[in-house]
Order: C-alpha cells, then sequence, then structure tokens
C-alpha cells in the first residue's frame, strides 16, 4: 500500500512539473515570436519589456550589443526589417529558471533604401526572474543574404 502511495504521490507531482514546464515553454515561444514582430513595427515598447536590463547579444559580425544598443538599432533610419519569418524553432527549459530559444528565420531588411534577403540562425537565453521570463543573452549567426 505505501508503494502505491508514493507511485501515486509521483505521478501526481510530475504532471503538475510537467503543466509548468510546457506553460514555461509556451511563455517564451511567444516572446521569441513577439520580439521578432516587433522588429517591422520598430515596437521599442515591446523590446523593454523582453530584454532584461542586464541583456548582451553577440551580433552576427561578432559586435557586443547591449539592450540599449538594441534599442538604438531599433529605430535607426538607415536599417529597416520589412519582416520576418521563423522557419524553425525549438524551446528547451534547462533549469525551472532558465529557458533556451534556437531559431532559423528568413527577413527582409532595407539597409539605406536597398532591400535585402537573408537568413540566420539565432540562440536566446531566457531567465525567469520575479517570476517572469526575459531574455540575458542572445548570439546570432548570418546564414545568406542576397542584395
Amino acid at each position: 500500500m505505501k508503494e502505491v502511495l508514493v507511485f501515486g504521490s509521483l505521478v501526481i507531482f510530475f504532471s503538475f512539473t510537467s503543466v509548468g514546464q510546457s506553460q514555461d515553454i509556451q511563455t517564451i515561444k511567444q516572446l521569441n515570436q513577439d520580439w521578432l514582430n516587433a522588429l517591422p513595427k520598430r515596437d521599442s515598447s515591446t523590446l523593454i519589456k523582453i530584454l532584461a536590463d542586464d541583456f548582451i547579444m553577440i551580433g552576427a559580425n561578432g559586435s557586443s550589443q547591449t539592450k540599449k544598443d538594441n534599442l538604438m538599432n531599433l529605430m535607426s533610419p538607415s536599417v529597416e526589417t520589412k519582416s520576418v519569418g521563423i522557419d524553425s524553432v525549438k524551446v528547451r527549459l534547462l533549469t525551472p529558471d532558465v529557458g533556451i530559444v534556437t531559431a532559423w528565420t528568413s527577413f527582409l531588411l532595407s539597409i539605406n533604401g536597398r532591400e535585402m534577403n537573408g537568413k540566420n540562425c539565432y540562440q536566446d537565453i531566457y531567465m525567469k526572474r520575479k517570476n517572469k521570463w526575459v531574455a540575458v543573452s542572445a548570439h546570432v549567426t548570418l546564414l545568406d543574404m542576397h542584395y
């Protein structure tokens, strides 16, 4: 009888843990989508909510960029994101408070009025801070660009 109670308790525990993990994965996926949606809209208020104050991104050119840098780039008149589409995305929870997004996207940019199509892949690291998921780190790799 004792084994049945222990087994039942474990099943209930892992069921709740799995539901919580699934919700966190969906939250991170939605934040990833919101981030991408914010780019063509130049929606800085959304990025302010998603990016942690100590956010650091390694750009496709190897540069290190802060949250402030990302917000300034978003508003740059010389570069405009026309569209971004997710080709593939995977989200994993490394711990209950750390998740990682690995994604591949296709995009259309306008740089100084010249349109370019491209593909990239990136990894974003999210942390749950004060019960809220925020992006703390990103690394982008450019895969292809056509003028």
